[in-house]
């Protein structure tokens, strides 16, 4: 039996249409919601987004929070009012390319002082019950002749650690340097959290790569972190074109490791584009899942995803299936 089950949830503005989205998510055998609040949510409906947690609450819901691509060093599709208005401290490549990337940088006083901000104001919510620190990652380059960050408070903070100045190739003291960043900036996130409200959980779900180097994070390094109670990964086999031996083998690794350092551990059942075709391999995937020894399982996303960019070929069919799945995982 897999205690807590839960779905993402996101483009909600209204009370009373989200109530009855709740009540539909109850009917699929989840017992949490994890409210993926976007930077314009924050900015534009923050009333309402309380508002709308507490009606969750009050159907028996655990309602958790994702600052949902905040800063665009978070996962999520939605784009960052931090940086539209703060390009200066965007991260910074070694050599731009042809595409936009865009991500806020780690290190830089503005970003944290607005991040840590709307973390204190959440966090003081009574009705929150928990902080969801969704993929947090530097720009992926998939190369070491280009990499980021390079800003100027990089360039500083690194020459004062190591005493000499960032190299154009990445080498092992940047990888080190990005992950010392990555992990204080999370430690500080889910400190302030703490010292606001202790009783608040604190979960990482971080992407199924083990290493730094692959990340900017390595899983151990992040499940040592004391203020952490839950660590995640979301085992996404189509998207990345993998099998159920993927899905088996990342499943099995974050139960292992959670036990390791004493935390709970999270998995996610891949609920958005699936192809046409495919929407049993849901089934199999939250099957393997379950017998994991996984503490909470969720799903992304309500309806998978229906209507948005990343819909299922079949949402209504893969949304179905996850009720069944659910059913499974609850006896």
């Amino acid at each position: 039996m897999v205690k807590e089950l839960g779905v993402s949830y996101y483009g909600f503005h209204y009370p009373d249409r989200a109530e009855e989205d709740f009540l539909e998510i109850i009917d699929h055998n989840c017992n949490a919601v994890l409210l993926a609040v976007s930077e314009y949510d924050y900015n534009i409906w923050y009333p309402n987004v309380v508002k709308i947690a507490q009606i969750a609450k009050n159907l028996g819901l655990t309602v958790y929070i994702n600052l949902w691509a905040f800063g665009k060093v978070f996962g999520g599709e939605p784009p960052s009012v931090f940086l539209q208005n703060n390009v200066n401290n965007r991260q910074v490549l070694t050599k731009e390319l042809p595409f936009l990337m865009v991500g806020a940088c780690f290190n830089t006083e503005g970003f944290r002082k607005y991040f840590f901000d709307v973390v204190s104001k959440f966090a003081s919510e009574e009705v929150f019950d928990g902080f969801f620190w969704d993929e947090p990652h530097y720009i992926i380059t998939d190369s070491r002749e280009i990499y980021g960050c390079v800003c100027p408070r990089c360039r500083e903070l690194f020459k004062e650690q190591y005493g000499y100045d960032m190299p154009e190739k990445a080498n092992a003291n940047v990888f080190e340097f990005k992950e010392k960043s990555i992990l204080g900036f999370l430690q500080e996130s889910s400190k302030t959290v703490k010292e606001i409200d202790g009783k608040k959980s604190v979960t990482v779900c971080l992407m199924p790569f083990f290493t730094a180097e692959e990340q900017g994070a390595s899983w151990e390094k992040v499940c040592s972190i004391k203020e952490l109670d839950v660590f995640g990964t979301d085992p996404y086999w189509s998207i990345v074109q993998k099998d159920m031996d993927f899905v088996a083998k990342v499943s099995e690794e974050t139960v292992r490791l959670t036990r390791k350092y004493g935390k709970k551990s999270q998995l996610w059942i891949q609920g958005f584009l699936i192809p046409a075709g495919k929407e049993e391999e849901v089934r199999e995937a939250g099957r393997i899942i379950g017998k994991s020894g996984v503490d909470s399982v969720f799903t992304w996303a309500y309806r998978a995803c229906e209507g948005s960019i990343v819909e299922s070929a079949n949402p209504k069919k893969v949304w179905s299936i996850i009720k069944e799945v659910y059913a499974e995982l609850k006896k």
